[in-house]
């Protein structure tokens, strides 16, 4: 079994759709997903150096992906790297596609000098949160990530 990790390219939509669709069903949220194979691949195919997305293939066959952007952060003047979203196939856990995936950007960080690299794992996701802690990985206590969506981005924006 050979994993490789290659950059995301034209014609990999369809697969990112795929892979973002078992994410989303993984963590109970199939129902929000409304991003077409087209919008990922212009989204996450296109040349960038602030943002990008790599894909796990074993054996030839794409099993994962990561997308990643740099932030600027003024604790260190510097980028950081946030990893967004990670995704490993099902029947393809447990073969080293998720450590290389991760390895990958461990290595993006190196080559951009980021001192940090970050990304949220939900609470309920217990064999994520073994993976990152076998990795070297800390969770920051004491944050809470706060979001908005849609309705409730809209209501904000129109409160005066």
């Amino acid at each position: 079994m050979s994993i490789t990790i290659r950059e995301a390219k034209p014609g990999d939509g369809p697969v990112l759709h795929r892979l973002v669709r078992e994410l989303a069903d993984h963590h109970g949220e199939l129902d929000r997903v409304v991003s077409t194979p087209d919008a990922l691949e212009a989204g996450l195919c296109s040349s960038s150096d602030r943002h990008g997305c790599l894909i796990a293939e074993c054996d030839g066959e794409p099993v994962g992906f990561v997308y990643w952007y740099e932030i600027f952060t003024t604790f260190t003047a510097k980028p950081k790297l946030y990893m967004e979203d990670i995704c490993v196939s099902k029947q393809a856990r447990g073969t080293g596609a998720g450590f290389a995936l991760v390895r990958a950007l461990a290595e993006i960080c190196m080559e951009r000098g980021c001192p940090r690299f970050e990304w949220l794992a939900m609470e309920d996701n217990d064999a994520g949160r073994k993976f990152y802690s076998q990795i070297g990985a800390t969770v920051l206590r004491g944050a809470d990530t706060w979001q908005l969506w849609d309705a409730d981005i809209s209501a904000l924006a129109e409160d005066r």
